[in-house]
């Protein structure tokens, strides 16, 4: 087997002490940056934003999008390839000055009929939309005649409709009241979008006759629709997306494929996944360790995998990094990698228990540990350098997810070593398991 490092003789159960004061310190300057930054600096897997599906007349490279998006404020955009060198995808956390939506839906069409029979009733038909006043789906339409009672005290129709789009087309059936001939009344209509805006209403003038019949005043569907085009329309973070890039690249023609919306609720769904995929793998790796091994060193592990990781979470918030789904990978990578450098000295300290009988626990252990000692240095040594040619030559797409890694890697090495066996070694201290020799 390749050394670097022949007859080593460090005593690192002596070191122990030092060691937990600099992890402790580690940590409670993670916690701090964490507290002070308000937590984690989640990114749009957490947040919640906008994935944009975009179709370029011509091939262009990803730097070119992502250079031309920062300089319009989406300066953390994700952006990936889709299948072509014309085609990409792009999830961004929304601009709010671009997509604030605060105007309810318009009623584009409306009008009345009446129903016979032994009970006339007025049947209104209507179409809300929000295809030009917003970016939400009707929510809910109302319909309410001046003389039934105190303006507003309609009759609301989402309880009886199922809305799930920008136009909807309604039908109010309203019981015909006992009107006196010869006067006029008026039928209001409005709707809202399931971002809680109510549009302007329409109006609907009636007017009674002498034998008792409905007589409706003329409206022109044009002129409302004409109305409502003329309204500044709010434009979706997709198109916003598509106008400012096609000021950088106006000899190549963008198109919109897909727009979706990923909501808080999504986003807090996924952050407690990430959660429970930590935790299962952490109680499942002190049940392999300790049948492994003994329940001490199951401790021992799972103490420094806690160690390691909030560590790295430290530096990452300290380095103003986004905690994204591929920072959960690399965390996990971490855990993988520093539980694998722990089994192999733990396996070494086991090997040694038999061998070395006469040995003093402490010293044991640091026999152990210096005879793994070449081997930890050179597999943390040449991932270490992989790590770092990707971090520099990777692209800003792994970037983050590379220094994470370069963090874990560094910090894994160093609880294999000073945490997990110290621990174990500390523990027999108080409680022994082998007789004193």
């Amino acid at each position: 087997m390749l050394q670097i490092l022949k007859g080593t003789h460090f005593n690192f159960i002596k070191a122990r002490k030092k060691a937990f004061i600099l992890s402790l310190i580690l940590i409670g300057i993670g916690i701090v940056s964490l507290i002070i930054r308000g937590g984690l600096n989640y990114g749009i897997d957490f947040t919640g934003g906008t994935l944009i599906q975009l179709h370029f007349d011509k091939p262009i490279s990803t730097e070119k999008i992502r250079n031309a998006l920062s300089e319009i404020g989406y300066t953390k955009a994700q952006i990936q390839k889709f299948g072509t060198a014309n085609d990409f995808l792009i999830k961004t956390i929304a601009l709010e000055s671009f997509i604030t939506d605060t105007a309810g839906p318009y009623i584009i069409k409306a009008h009345i009929e009446i129903e016979g029979g032994a009970t006339k009733s007025i049947i209104i038909k209507a179409t809300a939309s929000d295809r030009t006043r917003g970016n939400g789906v009707i929510g809910a339409v109302e319909f309410f005649v001046d003389s039934l009672g105190e303006k507003g005290k309609g009759i609301e129709m989402s309880s009886v409709d199922i809305f799930d789009s920008p136009e909807e087309e309604v039908v109010a059936t309203i019981p015909l009241p006992d009107w006196e001939s010869n006067t006029t009344h008026i039928i209001y209509i409005r709707a809202m979008d399931t971002n809680g805006n109510w549009g302007e209403e329409k109006k609907i003038v009636l007017q009674i006759s002498r034998d008792a019949l409905i007589m409706p005043e003329e409206t022109s569907s044009e002129e409302d629709i004409k109305a409502v085009s003329e309204k500044p329309k709010l434009e979706t973070t997709g198109f916003m997306i598509k106008s400012k890039l096609e000021e950088f690249f106006p000899d190549n023609p963008i198109r919109v494929d897909r727009e979706e919306m990923v909501g808080p609720a999504v986003s807090r769904n996924l952050q407690w996944k990430a959660l429970w995929v930590v935790l299962i793998g952490m109680v499942a790796i002190l049940i392999y360790v300790s049948f492994r091994f003994t329940f001490r060193f199951g401790v021992g592990a799972v103490i420094a995998l806690f160690h390691d990781i909030f560590i790295t979470i430290g530096i990452l918030s300290i380095m103003g990094k986004e905690f994204t789904i591929p920072i959960v990978a690399a965390i996990l990578t971490i855990v993988g990698y520093s539980i694998n450098d722990t089994i192999v000295i733990s396996d070494r300290i086991r090997e040694n228990l038999k061998l070395l009988r006469k040995e003093d626990f402490g010293e044991l252990i640091n026999i152990s540990i210096n005879q793994t000692l070449s081997r930890t240095i050179i597999t943390s040594l040449t991932t270490f350098i992989a790590l770092f040619v990707l971090f520099l030559f990777g692209g800003k797409v792994i970037h983050d997810f590379s220094f994470a890694l370069l963090v874990g890697i560094v910090i894994g090495t160093y609880s294999s070593v000073f945490v997990v066996a110290p621990i174990v070694y500390q523990w027999e201290l108080k409680s022994p398991t082998r007789k004193r020799k």
